[in-house]
């Protein structure tokens, strides 16, 4: 923010001084500078506010600015006191605080507290995906039963829609609606996307024609994979089989050279996806063993430290659709190239 550039969050900080006494609102703000990697701003606004009240919500948050700014060992007796007073059935603070303890190798203790988060709340796609990671890191075959890289995960050929003689031929009358829909020039705060746009508010349900078509002829490449899936009570992703899916959000993103997503999951899904719109020449013409602009599966986030490799990476192709349970890891590998790659991703629910 040297350039001189006004601060974004200054009417968010101005809101948040006049009102000391609203705690939602310097919670807010306080949750706001922690997505925004603003970690020491944040550590500021918590001293004060546990000066007038504390809370155990506070005693986390600050825990949480810690952890960010890599200084676990002051994070970790304020983990430890905020799981004491509050947080044993919380399952949001217990995905924090396993989240430190991954990263400070108490494998066995993050996979007791992940079990006990989705004990609490089986829907929980965040817990289950620190569960996937204690499983692997401590050599528990349930990691594969949990994730099943190879069952779970599929690329399917989607359809051309109605009055189309080609997906070749709908690619480009879609690429040319999301074109004037990438208005956005930098990547959201609180998104996992690096180098590149996101398409604001939900793509489905704009009256586009390409849209409305790229929509329906999506949902039946969908509801075709979900009728191969098996039924199972036990897990926590085929137990929640349905016929159909609703979309719980649906977004275009548009990656330059350079660009990617960091390793991520989606915590409002049941199913997500990406389906390939555009796909620069490198990717479309890789060797083998070169992986750039490949979507990868299983692999952590680099701010967990954990450097483990990713479980199943995937080639991606023009017209087809990347499936997968809202828990997994994924990302994408960065790759170079004056052509961007272009997607269309949702989260879906499932709908009887």
């Amino acid at each position: 923010r040297g350039d001189g550039a006004e601060d974004p969050l200054n009417a968010f900080r101005g809101a948040a001084d006049a009102r000391p006494e609203h705690g939602e609102l310097q919670l807010a703000y306080v949750s706001f500078l922690l997505e925004a990697k603003r970690c020491e701003e944040a550590l500021q606004r918590l001293a004060q506010l546990r000066g007038r009240e504390d809370h155990p919500l506070l005693v986390t948050l600050q825990a949480n600015a810690l952890e960010l700014l890599d200084r676990p060992d002051q994070a970790a007796p304020l983990y430890a006191q905020a799981h004491r007073d509050w947080g044993r059935d919380n399952p949001s603070f217990l995905n924090a605080y396993v989240r430190h303890l991954l990263k400070a190798g108490q494998w066995d203790r993050a996979a007791e507290l992940s079990r006990h988060a989705v004990d609490i709340d089986p829907d929980n796609q965040e817990s289950w995906a620190y569960l996937a990671t204690a499983w692997r890191l401590l050599g528990d075959e349930r990691e594969h039963w949990l994730c099943d890289y190879e069952q779970l995960v599929a690329l399917v050929e989607v359809q051309p829609p109605p009055g189309y003689a080609s997906m070749a031929e709908f690619l480009d009358a879609l690429m040319a609606t999301l074109d004037r829909l990438h208005q956005a020039t930098t990547e959201p705060v609180r998104q996992s996307l690096r180098g590149g746009s996101q398409t604001s508010g939900r793509l489905f349900g704009r009256p586009e024609p390409e849209i409305v078509a790229v929509e329906q002829a999506l949902l039946r490449a969908i509801e075709g994979r979900i009728a191969t899936l098996p039924v199972n009570p036990e897990h926590p992703y085929l137990r929640r089989r349905q016929r159909s899916v609703s979309f719980s959000g649906s977004w275009s993103v548009k990656l330059w050279s350079s660009g990617n997503h960091v390793n991520h999951f989606h915590s409002e899904g049941w199913m997500s996806s990406a389906f390939y719109v555009a796909l620069p020449p490198t990717v479309r013409q890789a060797a083998a063993d070169d992986h750039a602009g490949h979507i990868q599966f299983g692999q952590p986030p680099v701010e967990l430290g954990l450097n483990l490799p990713p479980r199943r990476v995937i080639r991606p192709q023009l017209g087809h659709l990347a499936l997968f349970p809202s828990y997994l890891w994924h990302g994408t590998v960065p790759f170079v190239d004056e052509h961007p790659r272009v997607t269309i991703a949702f989260d879906m629910l499932p709908k009887a």
